[in-house]
C-alpha cells in the first residue's frame, strides 16, 4: 500500500491530467456531431485493422495444415492420371484396362545436400507412413531421388545429384531412352548418355522417365536438353540436361509406391537365376 501511495504521489498529476482529458474528449464527442462521426470512423478503421491482423495471424498458423491438405490432394490427383496406371489384358472383355499401378505419399524434405559427389536428403516420413526402401521420390516439378534407408518416422534418400544413381530416361518426342547420370558439377544440370546419334535431338527437347524402371512411372518430367555432343569413347550422344527439379530449394516431395514391384522383381529374379 505504501508503494501505491508513492506511485500516486509521483504520477498523480499526470494521471489526473489524463483523466480530465478523457472526460473532455468524451464530452466533445457526445455533444458534437462532427467529432462523433470522426471518432466513429476512426474507431471503425482501427478495429478493422485489428481484426484483419488477427485473421491474417490465424491464417498464418493454419497455413501448415492447409499445405498438408493440399499435398494430400495433389497425391490423390497424381494417382488418378494416366501415367500412374498400367494396362492389363482382361480375358473376359478382351480389352486392355487401366489398373492402378502407382500411389503417392506426400512428405517434406527436412535435410538436404547438393555440394557433394554423392548427395542425400532426408524426408519426414518412414515405415509408419508406408515408406519403403527403393521407393522413388518426385518433386512437384520432376524426379528427385530414391529411398535408401527407412526408420519408423524418417527416411534417407539418394538424390538425383548422386554420381552412383543412374536413372533410365527417354526423349518425350521419340521415346528413345538413355541413362541420366550426374557429373558432380552443378545442381542445376545433369548428363544423359547412351542415346544413339541417329536420333534427332534439339535444345529444348524434354526428357522424362522411361518405362524401363520399377522406381518411377513412365512420363515423369526430368529436364530439357541444354546442349549435346558426341562421346568419342562410345559414339553415343552426351547430352547436357537442365533439370526441372530445383534441388537447392527442395521442400515438398512425394514418395512413389509401385504396387506391382514385388511381382515384377520376383519374375525377373527367377529368370536371372535360370541363366546362372
Amino acid at each position: 500500500m505504501q508503494n501505491l501511495f508513492k506511485l500516486l504521489g509521483k504520477f498523480g498529476f499526470v494521471l489526473l491530467f489524463v483523466f480530465l482529458e478523457a472526460i473532455a474528449f468524451f464530452l466533445i464527442v457526445r455533444r458534437s456531431n462532427y467529432h462523433r462521426v470522426v471518432f466513429t470512423n476512426t474507431t471503425s478503421e482501427i478495429t478493422g485493422l485489428f481484426f484483419s491482423w488477427y485473421a491474417n495471424t490465424g491464417d498464418y498458423f493454419k497455413l501448415r495444415e492447409e499445405n498438408e491438405l493440399l499435398a494430400e490432394e495433389n497425391a490423390r490427383l497424381r494417382a488418378e492420371v494416366l501415367y500412374s496406371k498400367s494396362r492389363f489384358y482382361d480375358r473376359n472383355t478382351e480389352v486392355y484396362n487401366p489398373v492402378q499401378a502407382f500411389t503417392y505419399i506426400p512428405c517434406k524434405v527436412i535435410n538436404n545436400s547438393t555440394r557433394n559427389a554423392r548427395n542425400f536428403f532426408t524426408i519426414d516420413a518412414g515405415k509408419i507412413h508406408g515408406i519403403k526402401p527403393d521407393m522413388g521420390i518426385i518433386s512437384p516439378n520432376g524426379i528427385a531421388g530414391v529411398v535408401r534407408q527407412v526408420s519408423d518416422r524418417f527416411a534417407v534418400c539418394i538424390s538425383v545429384l548422386n554420381t552412383s544413381f543412374p536413372v533410365s530416361v527417354q526423349l518425350r518426342k521419340s521415346k528413345d531412352y538413355g541413362s541420366l547420370e550426374w557429373d558432380a558439377v552443378s545442381p542445376v544440370y545433369s548428363t544423359v548418355k547412351y542415346i544413339p546419334t541417329h536420333v534427332e535431338i534439339e535444345p529444348g527437347d524434354t526428357l522424362e522417365t522411361s518405362a524401363y524402371s520399377s522406381i518411377f512411372p513412365e512420363g515423369i518430367d526430368v529436364g530439357t536438353v541444354d546442349s549435346y555432343t558426341i562421346n568419342p569413347d562410345d559414339g553415343y550422344y552426351l547430352i547436357k540436361v537442365r533439370l526441372f527439379t530445383r534441388f537447392t530449394a527442395l521442400r515438398q516431395v512425394y514418395a512413389v509406391d509401385y504396387l506391382f514391384r514385388s511381382e515384377q522383381d520376383a519374375i525377373e529374379d527367377s529368370v536371372k537365376n535360370e541363366r546362372r
